[in-house]
């Protein structure tokens, strides 16, 4: 099986201001796909933190580290900066990035969503990658996911914003996550128990455990 970790960065998370309901979102699609989620944590937006929690994913082998948020224009918002201190690779303007977000912002511009089309360094920040890392295709926000590989592990950096997490999973991602899964499920069986005691139970599902 595929192990799997996911980062949920974001102080928004830690203060109790937003659910992180990402995190159990992914967690269903990765097991559905037949891979085995081995850890998931939800860290501040802290440099040296994030840095520090990809290098222990990657120590560890992990075949897929998915972090979740820190993707935007903001301060606050330094996943991809973390990711290259982590896979110590220098960050540069990734021209297909620019392109992209550049693209996009007219595109808002079009639909009245900004005023202003124009790159700006805040705009550009968000086409900055690691060296040797691609820009994925965001089919609703500006900001591209992010693919970095390192020997066996891969990097998958998604916004944190729901609607474009799911976008970018679905409508991009999948396939090139179909070449780390392969074409496996998952099949989940329940059991229904006529108790109200657990400890009655606990001597069946002991032998179970045993047994798998």
């Amino acid at each position: 099986m595929v192990r799997v970790e996911i980062l949920a960065i974001g102080n928004e998370l830690l203060i109790g201001d937003v659910l992180d309901t990402n995190t159990h979102w992914i967690i269903k699609q990765i097991v559905g796909l037949g891979g085995k989620i081995n850890r998931s944590v939800i860290l501040r937006d802290n440099l040296d933190a994030i840095a520090t929690e990809i290098q222990s994913a990657l120590q560890r082998k992990t075949e897929v580290i998915f972090t979740i948020g820190g993707m935007g224009p903001t301060v606050d918002d330094m996943t991809i900066e973390a990711i290259a201190r982590a896979i110590n690779q220098p960050l540069k303007a990734d021209a297909q990035a620019i392109a992209f977000v550049k693209h996009k912002y007219q595109e808002f511009a079009k639909k009245g969503y900004v005023d202003d089309p124009r790159m700006t360094p805040a705009r550009e920040k968000m086409g900055l990658l690691p060296m040797g890392s691609i820009p994925i295709y965001n089919p609703v926000g500006a900001a591209p996911a992010v693919i970095s590989k390192v020997k066996e592990s891969t990097l998958v950096s998604l916004p944190g914003v729901p609607r474009e997490l799911k976008g970018i999973f679905e409508e991009s991602l999948l396939p090139i996550l179909d070449e780390k899964f392969g074409h496996k499920c998952f099949l989940d069986k329940v059991a229904v128990v006529d108790s109200k005691d657990e400890s009655i139970i606990a001597p069946i599902l002991n032998n179970v455990s045993k047994k798998n």
